[in-house]
């Protein structure tokens, strides 16, 4: 008489198992390709800030410039740059770019970047070149106060210690600003304003304006006017050698600057 045997434990389990592991791997198998594309995706969307400064010659900051960010050809964000030259485009996904900056005055700059190089935000430095000037030939007429004599004749003074520059001076140098012109004179200090333009210190303290024979008081040399408009200037350091009619006995250590400006 034969007598079965019930079923080991292992082998009901084996049974089990094998009816549920293509249920299992139905779920499962399917699911695995989804959640991949999805970590790849996740992946692709991580953004980066893009900012930067814009300046020109001398390091000095480049206020209201256009920066534009391209990419495939078309426009993905802009903005302004502020008094100090800074600017930020928000933030975008990483690759290849174009900042492309413009501002009346200087040159378009084109610039490639690179957005989330080594994962880091991109910062960019813009360095402007002023578009040269072109200085117009103009005849400049003295007026009832023979306001360009009295430059000439300063100029030919045999014992001033001022410093001139005409137009052929300016038209030479062709300086972004009148401030410039005073840059390599001995004492003077020139430096970027947070305004626009340069300050003007000699020993520390802001020189005398005058403008075509009139006293312009508290005013910077570049808030009153630019190179194309100036036919001549005179710098004086102290009050020796200063014309008479310029003389301030309060003010001898700053010096003064006098502009003609031209008149058609």
């Amino acid at each position: 008489m034969s007598v079965s045997r019930a079923p080991s434990l292992y082998s009901l389990l084996r049974d089990i198992m094998s009816l549920v592991r293509p249920l299992l791997c139905a779920s499962f198998c399917a699911l695995a390709p989804s959640a991949v594309a999805q970590s790849v995706a996740s992946a692709a969307t991580i953004n980066y800030r893009i900012s930067g400064i814009v300046t020109a010659f001398g390091g000095n900051p480049v206020e209201n410039a256009e920066i534009t960010l391209l990419r495939d050809g078309a426009i993905r964000q802009s903005a302004l740059s502020g008094v100090d030259g800074r600017f930020s485009l928000g933030e975008l996904s990483a690759g290849k770019a174009t900042v492309q900056v413009r501002h009346l005055g200087y040159e378009q700059r084109n610039t490639n970047i690179t957005v989330g190089a080594e994962a880091k935000p991109t910062y960019v430095e813009i360095l402007l070149q002023e578009v040269p000037q072109k200085l117009e030939e103009v005849m400049v007429k003295s007026d009832e106060h023979g306001r360009l004599r009295d430059f000439a004749a300063h100029k030919a003074h045999p014992s001033n210690f001022g410093r001139y520059f005409d137009r052929s001076d300016i038209r030479k140098r062709n300086p972004a600003y009148a401030s410039e012109l005073l840059r390599t004179i001995p004492g003077v200090q020139v430096q970027a304003s947070s305004f626009g333009g340069n300050t003007v210190r000699i020993r520390g303290c802001m020189p005398l304006l005058w403008v075509d024979g009139a006293r312009v008081p508290g005013a910077e040399l570049d808030d009153v006017t630019r190179p194309s408009e100036i036919a001549g200037i005179e710098f004086y350091s102290s009050n020796a050698g200063i014309p008479p009619e310029y003389m301030d006995r309060n003010n001898g250590a700053c010096g003064i600057i006098v502009v003609w400006s031209k008149s058609q």
